[in-house]
């Protein structure tokens, strides 16, 4: 007869036999994506704070696939988001979110400075980071401010009026802190000029005729759509079917 000590013993084994099966076959998947270059995004089917990382991974010259779904339709929207907090692990919102080396990686700013780390956008040497990091802050400060007056985020006349009287100190502030560079760190290029970009670019379509006034920046938004992996973007189907902000 089988005693039940072995029969317990048995089970116990199998139990540990599968689980460690199950993570073997997750370490395989994970190895497998990062050996494939399998990335994804995901975020909502227009630029907002989604589009200073599609340009530092187009920066990086990675392709990646986006996940996304057809705004207005609710049942889509709300799969999409749930589908999302089930991959990111975060109650509120998981979005931008990155697939890659087969992790999920949240929280905008830092998906941007893991991505911007991982392909040498960021430097190394602690001041030199804090001044990127300092940047990055102040494209933050304009995108929030340019976020304000927007009627889909209820934005009103007394919001606008606001908007277009403080609109000047970020933009003069920006300008500053350019100077006569070319790139705003004095490492050069860094993620920084991809985040003060992006900022810029909804100031101008949003306020047509802003950056005229200010020819540094001009030129450093010219020179930054130059570059030719952002070009590339710039000039792609993916990104032209995303929805922009428009003028207000």
């Amino acid at each position: 007869m089988v005693s039940k000590d072995l029969i317990v013993g048995a089970a116990a084994g199998a139990a540990l036999a599968y689980a460690a099966s199950k993570l073997l076959s997750a370490l395989a998947a994970k190895r497998t994506a990062a050996i494939t270059g399998d990335t994804k995004f995901f975020y909502w089917p227009a630029r907002g704070r989604g589009e200073q990382v599609r340009l530092a991974l187009a920066e990086a010259g990675v392709s990646f696939e986006a996940p996304s779904f057809q705004m207005g339709d609710q049942a889509s929207t709300k799969a999409y988001f749930d589908d999302c907090r089930s991959k990111g692990g975060n109650i509120t919102t998981n979005v931008p979110m990155l697939f890659m080396d087969g992790q999920y990686f949240t929280q905008s700013s830092a998906v941007l400075k893991f991505v911007a780390r991982k392909f040498g956008m960021y430097p190394a040497d602690l001041l030199a980071a804090y001044e990127v990091d300092n940047l990055i802050a102040a494209a933050d400060d304009l995108r929030s401010a340019n976020y304000k007056p927007m009627k889909m985020f209820r934005g009103g006349e007394k919001e606008l009026k606001a908007y277009l009287e403080g609109l000047p100190k970020h933009v003069e502030n920006l300008a500053r802190l350019l100077g006569s560079r070319d790139y705003f760190a004095a490492v050069g290029f860094t993620v920084a000029d991809l985040t003060i970009y992006d900022a810029l670019d909804v100031t101008e379509r949003q306020v047509p005729g802003t950056l005229a006034k200010y020819p540094t920046l001009k030129a450093f938004h010219v020179r930054v759509e130059a570059r030719p992996n952002i070009a590339k973007w710039i000039a792609s189907e993916e990104r032209g079917k995303l929805f922009a902000f428009p003028a207000l």
